[in-house]
């Protein structure tokens, strides 16, 4: 049922989302291709200043575009992230999805696991839209293609595995840390509707009171192990330590976000279950 659920969301979400992920890379292309002209074209003896200005401002235009494009992507994001757990679960159309023969926890995960996939793919649509501004031709592509492809293996033989297992975990790390940051708003969104009015603004008081606390626990955390590990900067003399103790600080990151994780979702799934009052 979790699966038919991730599955109504994705429909939700698709409408919305893939016009805004094509357009993004387009406008870069267009952009891309814009200044390369502009380049050209000003370069060039017979065009004179009409063409420099000309293409000056055409390159404003696309610029514009570009990252109004990328804005509303950003909007749109945060906007579904808030907005499908909001009028999905704590308003009218929450009557009918917790009539539906599914638990409270598979509700919350379905909308997370959504909104994490949301998120993840516009921040690499938006690298991505990035990347293609310094793209002026398809000779460039061919070469950056082949450039990688040639110096990846040395690359990966040069810098070792303890690198990439890093990176990996880095990686990981980010896709948690969107995660935790969903939650975090599900959790405050959650809290907020407790209050019997103004849900809105005791959602952004929750937001803030949370982020109070958990950045004090944090604090205390860091301040424990400082006690346990004293010396830990006189273990950083070489290169392979400096990555081992990388490696634990990353995982130590991973551990702080899925315990936020867990604990966003029990606050979230004990207030769906027991104190709801749907609007």
């Amino acid at each position: 049922m979790l699966g038919k659920l991730i599955k109504y969301d994705m429909k939700s979400m698709s409408r919305a989302f893939v016009p805004m992920w094509i357009l993004s890379p387009i406008i870069a292309l267009l952009l891309s291709f814009s200044i390369r002209g502009a380049v050209e074209w000003a370069n060039s003896p017979m065009m004179g200043r009409f063409a420099y200005f000309g293409n000056n401002i055409l390159i404003v235009i696309m610029v514009l575009l570009f990252m109004a494009a990328l804005i509303g992507l950003l909007v749109m994001t945060i906007m579904f992230v808030i907005q499908r757990f909001w009028n999905g679960l704590l308003k009218e159309e929450g009557y009918l999805m917790f009539t539906l023969p599914v638990k409270v926890w598979e509700l919350i995960v379905s909308k997370a696991l959504t909104a994490t996939l949301v998120a993840c793919i516009s921040i690499l649509m938006g690298v991505f839209s990035g990347l293609i501004l310094s793209v002026f031709s398809t000779q460039d592509i061919i070469y950056v293609f082949v450039f990688i492809w040639k110096n990846l293996l040395s690359s990966f033989i040069e810098v070792g595995p303890i690198f990439w297992l890093n990176l990996f975990l880095f990686m990981i790390l980010l896709v948690l840390g969107t995660v935790g940051s969903i939650y975090h708003v599900y959790a405050a969104m959650s809290m907020g509707h407790l209050f019997a009015t103004h849900k809105v603004a005791g959602s952004c008081l929750s937001y803030i009171g949370i982020s109070i606390v958990m950045s004090v626990l944090e604090n205390i955390v860091m301040l424990i192990m400082g006690y346990i590990f004293p010396n830990m900067g006189y273990y950083w003399t070489s290169y392979a330590m400096l990555e081992a103790m990388s490696s634990l600080s990353i995982i130590y990151m991973m551990l702080v976000e899925i315990v936020q994780i867990v604990i966003f979702h029990v606050i979230t799934e004990r207030i769906l279950s027991k104190k709801l009052n749907l609007e």
